[in-house]
């Protein structure tokens, strides 16, 4: 083999950049770039007596394709007689990491073995197995598990390994890998073989009973499941019994379910990274690889929630990382001939102004204010900052909190001053009341009057039932509070069989998760590839409600937003971009049982233009 190092180019494709870690005695790893795709990779560099058994097993493997598993892209050897493997890069902290910042609780563990043994089934399916299951192989990264080393860490082994029962071999190893989880102990095959690295830290082996079986999980952590402990017990029976898991099936049956469980909220501080830069996994290759959903990184603290959204995060334990999809392909380009132009706000008033006819304060506006109004492109809006009624009138002028604009200060006025005159006529008034009181009191028409003072007070009577009809209504209240009940997708496409925009991933932007996110569709352009105007969110709420406030969170900012009352041509009640925590202050409370997130353009991501929206709070 020939030496190696930085900046090296293997067979005139990956450029070497620095070495990675890895626990394989006869294996060198790498941060490498594949110059042909563009992308980054890593490159394992093999040794030894299983070099063969190793690149034909990672052959084999790179027909296996799932998210949770790091993906095998090249096998080979170059001129200079190395032999390589080229992988996905690895990505996340390992569960030797994991557990040396603290244990994990049985949920956890369970979502963490369960997504593995998951991943295991698809490649057992294909007839791969990975035969080599430790620790160092499993990884968390975001909310997303990835277990690397698919076939080649078992070639590397040893050459019989993948001929003696690999599939129990790996169900002995993913019980193993759950065991380790609760307890920091090693139950699985013996880490202290020539085929580990001599500088890799080997976990501590698990305690042996008098019978020599290991020691159950319930002695080491107190009230744990009583099936889980069982199927430890079956696992690793020192009678040889064959009662235990004989695929990753059968762990993966034995786990279920843990759909609810929500694989990082929980685990150590240290494996939840600041959110600030999100890091995202590329997108699928654009020739013909599947694609996967970008990993994000757990959005915590940042979005102020209500007493009742809280409570329900609490008991409502949501779903883990959305369900993998092969959405991430790049999309036909348009070249601009289809570009659509983003269609009217609804009742034809500008996003981001009061309903037509009114100002933010609910005062009508003339006819003629409206339409100047409705002549300006949305890039020429002023700053919403600069004054609640819309532009200053020509002139200039100065803004008032409570009084608008004025063109100049109110002139002082002159004169005689009226109060004393007034006062006067009031005092003649009352004289002259009294000398008709006493009068009329006093003479015989007076009968004429009671009589006609009944008729007097119905008709005042009529009239203040009149004055009452007319007042308008006042608005209904409710003491209900905004709950999210459901969303559906306005502007739905289908595209080559498959809806567009993913409307069956609607409900985790209100899941009350915001590590787990909405996403759709990554197109080209940002007014959605060319192929529709618009997407809109409708969101209904269990009852009528009161809100006053609207908060959006997100992994991409950008883009252009507009909130809407009701559904599609609701009326416009605020427009903005998307930012990581976007806050909606609205005028004034109004009472609606559903509003509709309405989206012109998409935020701008690293891969093309699409929407991840985390979380919606109602308050």
């Amino acid at each position: 083999m020939s030496t190696v190092e930085p900046g090296t180019v293997l067979v005139e494709r990956y450029r070497l950049r620095q070495q990675a870690s890895t626990d394989l005695a006869a294996a060198t790893a790498w941060e490498a770039y594949d110059q042909i795709l563009d992308r980054e990779v890593r490159v394992t560099l093999v040794t030894g007596p299983y070099t063969g058994d190793a690149l034909d097993a990672a052959r084999r493997a790179a027909l296996v394709t799932d998210p949770r598993l790091v993906r095998v892209l090249d096998a080979g050897s170059d001129a200079d007689g190395n032999k390589y493997v080229v992988t996905e890069p690895h990505t996340g902290t390992t569960l030797t990491e994991v557990i040396s910042s603290g244990l994990v609780d049985e949920q956890q563990a369970r979502a963490i073995v369960g997504e593995a043994a998951s991943a295991l089934a698809v490649a057992h399916a294909r007839g791969v197995h990975h035969a080599a299951l430790r620790p160092e192989a499993v990884r968390v990264d975001g909310h997303q598990v990835r277990v690397t080393g698919l076939g080649l860490d078992g070639g590397l082994a040893s050459g019989e390994t993948l001929n003696v029962k690999p599939a129990q071999l790996d169900a002995q190893g993913l019980v193993a890998l759950l065991y380790y989880a609760m307890t920091a102990r090693w139950p699985g095959q013996d880490l202290e073989a020539d085929w580990i690295a001599k500088d890799t830290l080997i976990p501590l082996p698990a305690q042996l009973d008098d019978s020599g079986a290991v020691a159950p999980l319930s002695s080491l952590v107190p009230h744990v499941d009583t099936e889980i402990d069982a199927l430890v017990a079956r696992t690793f029976d020192a009678s040889g019994a064959t009662e235990g898991p004989m695929n990753p099936d059968d762990v993966t049956a034995a786990l279920q379910p843990w759909g609810e469980v929500s694989v990082v909220a929980s685990l150590p501080g240290f494996v939840q990274p600041e959110p600030e830069e999100p890091r995202r996994q590329s997108i699928a290759e654009a020739f013909g690889g599947e694609g996967v959903p970008p990993a994000r990184r757990p959005v915590t603290g940042r979005i102020a929630r209500t007493d009742e959204t809280m409570a329900m995060g609490a008991g409502n334990v949501p779903a883990g990382y959305p369900e993998p999809q092969n959405d991430y392909t790049y999309e036909p380009q348009t070249y601009g001939q289809h570009a659509p132009v983003p269609p009217p706000p609804p009742d034809g008033a500008p996003a981001g102004y009061p309903p037509a006819g009114y100002d933010q304060y609910g005062q009508p506006v003339a006819q003629g204010q409206q339409q100047q109004f409705a002549q300006q492109p949305p890039q020429q809006y002023p700053p919403q900052s600069f004054a609640p009624g819309g532009y200053p009138p020509e002139g200039g002028g100065y803004y008032e909190q409570d009084g608008g604009f004025a063109t100049q200060p109110a002139p002082k006025r002159g004169g005689v001053n009226p109060t004393p005159i007034v006062l006067g006529l009031v005092g003649v008034a009352v004289v002259a009341g009294l000398i008709w009181a006493i009068n009329a009191m006093m003479s015989p028409s007076s009968d004429m009057i009671a009589d006609a003072s009944p008729s007097a007070t119905a008709s005042a009577s009529a009239g203040a039932d009149g004055e009452g009809s007319s007042e308008p209504s006042a608005p209904t209240e409710t003491e209900a509070r905004p709950v999210i009940d459901s969303a559906t997708l306005l502007g739905n496409l289908d595209w080559d069989g498959s809806t567009l925009d993913h409307p069956e991933k609607v409900e985790l932007a209100y899941d009350t998760d915001p590590a787990t996110f909405y996403f759709t569709t990554t197109y080209q352009q940002a007014q959605f590839g060319g192929y529709k105007d618009f997407l809109g969110m409708e969101l209904r709420l269990r009852e009528p409600a009161s809100v006053s406030k609207i908060e959006l969170l997100t992994n991409t900012p950008g883009g252009k937003v507009q909130i809407l009352k009701g559904g599609e041509g609701g009326e416009v009640l605020a427009e903005g971009t998307f930012s990581n925590t976007t806050t909606f202050e609205l005028s004034e409370p109004i009472v609606s049982d559903s509003f509709t997130i309405w989206i012109t353009e998409l935020p701008q991501a690293s891969d093309g233009f699409r929407l991840e929206l985390n979380e919606v709070v109602l308050s």
